[in-house]
């Protein structure tokens, strides 16, 4: 099984967020700040020297490895063929909730998996405002880890009914407006004030992990999003597949995701809320 030294990764994410993320935040010029394909999917200046840096440091971390990152598969759609080889890849988003960063707010991260043959086996999610990382390894947990050095083992909150689950509904992305509306419509039912939309997967993965939250939904699967939280989300307890039941894959990108405490809440939630997709 791949190893990685985490506390080295993380002090990779902290050194490069301190050099080249956290003295651009809040001090964006308007040149700093360009759309890819709208609005609402921004990328900073900062996304992309720190994912640079990130390409730079992290391969010497485990000798072999290859780095694709948000950015860079930006400009070639091409680099996502290299989760299916034979070797080590890191999948890296540099910040995490770019349009949140890019407005002042602290919602915002950096999210790091390392991949061998289309399966996670380390991951890393750093907040550079509070200095508190998440890590996992595959079959050895979940922590987190404070700016002080205080860890904490992570668990999952424990199974709730319908009636008391709260958490993350992204709907934005299903791309048939019927099916969308319907299940919305369904959420405000089931789940009328405990669904929320922050613009971060990040910031979504750690109040999973940290058993703040129950449940979150997405539709848009790229890996640099779900990887990194997907396995800390699996270390700390939790269930999540995609909407037909298939296991997660990073180089996956259909099929929508669930992730919940356990296997009876996902299949509560995939029935009663989101039941019309798929």
């Amino acid at each position: 099984m791949t190893t990685v030294d985490l506390d080295r990764v993380a002090q990779v994410l902290a050194e490069v967020a301190e050099q080249e993320i956290m003295p651009r935040w809040r001090n964006l010029a308007a040149g700093d700040i360009r759309e890819k394909t709208g609005p609402n999917d921004l990328v900073t200046v900062a996304d992309e020297a720190a994912e640079r840096e990130l390409a730079a440091r992290l391969p010497d971390l485990f000798p072999g490895s290859i780095l694709i990152g948000e950015e860079s598969v930006e400009h070639d759609r091409g680099l996502l063929d290299l989760l299916k080889e034979h070797r080590p890849v890191w999948i890296v988003d540099p910040v995490d909730g770019t349009k949140n960063f890019a407005e002042g707010s602290d919602r915002f991260g950096v999210m790091v998996a390392l991949v061998d043959r289309d399966a996670m086996v380390a991951a890393a999610i750093y907040e550079p405002v509070t200095g508190r990382v998440l890590l996992a390894e595959h079959g050895g947990g979940a922590e987190m880890v404070e700016r002080d050095g205080t860890r904490t083992k992570l668990r999952v909150a424990p199974a709730a009914g319908l009636d008391a689950m709260e958490g993350s509904l992204n709907f934005r992305f299903i791309p048939d407006e019927d099916i969308r509306k319907a299940v919305r419509a369904r959420a405000e039912e089931v789940l009328p004030t405990r669904h929320y939309r922050r613009g971060c997967a990040a910031y979504d993965y750690r109040m999973l992990a940290t058993a703040e939250w129950h449940f979150a939904f997405y539709w848009k699967n790229m890996p640099w999003d779900h990887a990194p939280g997907l396995l800390i989300h699996a270390e700390a307890g939790g269930y999540a597949r995609r909407l037909d039941g298939r296991v997660y894959r990073p180089s996956e990108l259909d099929g929508g995701l669930l992730a919940a405490p356990d296997v009876d809440s996902w299949h509560q939630l995939r029935t009663t809320v989101l039941g019309p997709i798929g």
